[in-house]
């Protein structure tokens, strides 16, 4: 038996169980179940039935129009995401249309994947009325049309304006953001580190103190990446799908923010910070001065001094409990 099945299994079911919950009117709830099964007749499939011998995108002409062509890699559909505040959609880059539904949904709250359907649903609608009727929609015409609808199904009064507002092309963050506080405390005679985090929801109220005990750490360097990758680490087991993490070491956070394969001494540890990029809806990696992360760096002297890991979150941050490991809270500015 196919080990990777069971996987398979499961996916499907969550992804079958959010998609019925949504209470979608049928037409949108069953085109989504025929782009997850790729049973959209585009260009490419079409010329595969040799039904058409032109397989190009009608809308950009610049690419054949296969199922992720049309619902995530043409421009008017790459201009929808954005002005809907999806750019976090758009950052993973999977080869087959079902995966990349499936990561969207498994990442977006029910309202995001609500107006995720709609907007799916839009797009190939546009697609049609441009081949069928010869009417171009443009990207922003879209977005109002599927904010409308989305807004008339939850059953609000006219469209209300605090998430995009097309005329000035702003787009607003609607996913809450915490934020990961992380530093290092480092000795070259042991070859040790601890990494400390400090995690804040987007009210600025305290989630979690973690510490975290390293040994056979190479550089100083190498422990600031070891406490990035732990931050990371920290964002997906609290399940925060957009997470800003801030330090004191600009080489570390300079080399989160690249793209390209880091070649250097810690380039082990950033691959596997980049590489979990995939499971956030939007990760940031800010530089901050080394005053406004003394939360961090305080409670990594005390792990390293009393050679100590412990990890508080919820119920737990009491003030029993933060006055044991040293913290006097401060709300971050």
């Amino acid at each position: 038996m196919d080990p990777s099945d069971y996987l398979l299994q499961t996916e499907t079911k969550d992804f079958y169980k959010k998609l019925w919950s949504l209470q979608l009117p049928s037409k949108i709830a069953f085109t989504v179940w025929r782009i997850s099964w790729d049973f959209i007749p585009s260009f490419v499939k079409l010329r595969k039935r040799r039904v058409v011998s032109n397989d190009r995108c009608p809308r950009c002409n610049s690419e054949v129009e296969g199922s992720l062509h049309v619902f995530r890699d043409c421009p008017t559909t790459a201009e929808v995401w954005h002005l809907l505040n999806f750019a976090w959609a758009m950052k993973n880059r999977s080869h087959t249309i079902w995966e990349w539904l499936t990561w969207v949904f498994k990442r977006g709250n029910n309202d995001q994947c609500f107006s995720f359907c709609y907007a799916l649903w839009w797009i190939w609608f546009s697609r049609n009325q441009l081949i069928h009727e010869r009417n171009i929609i443009p990207g922003r015409a879209l977005v109002l049309n599927i904010q409308q609808y989305v807004s008339e199904q939850k059953g609000l009064n006219g469209l209300k304006t605090k998430a995009i507002t097309c005329r000035s092309y702003r787009v607003q963050e609607l996913t809450p953001t915490a934020r990961i506080h992380f530093d290092a405390a480092y000795d070259s005679n042991t070859s040790s580190s601890a990494s400390s985090l400090v995690g804040w929801d987007m009210r600025g109220v305290l989630i979690a103190l973690k510490t975290i005990i390293h040994r056979n750490v190479p550089s100083p360097f190498a422990a600031e990446a070891h406490a990035c990758l732990e931050g990371v680490k920290l964002g997906i087991s609290l399940q925060i799908h957009s997470v800003k993490l801030m330090g004191d070491s600009k080489t570390v956070i300079k080399k989160c923010q690249e793209t390209s394969t880091d070649k250097s001494v810690i380039g082990a540890i950033i691959r596997d910070i980049q590489q979990k990029k995939s499971d956030f809806q939007d990760l940031i990696f800010q530089y901050i001065h080394r005053s406004e992360n003394l939360d961090a760096h305080r409670i990594a002297k005390i792990a390293f001094e009393k050679g100590e890991t412990f990890y508080l979150r919820g119920e737990e941050l009491d003030s029993q409990n933060l006055a044991l490991v040293g913290y006097r809270p401060r709300n971050p500015d």
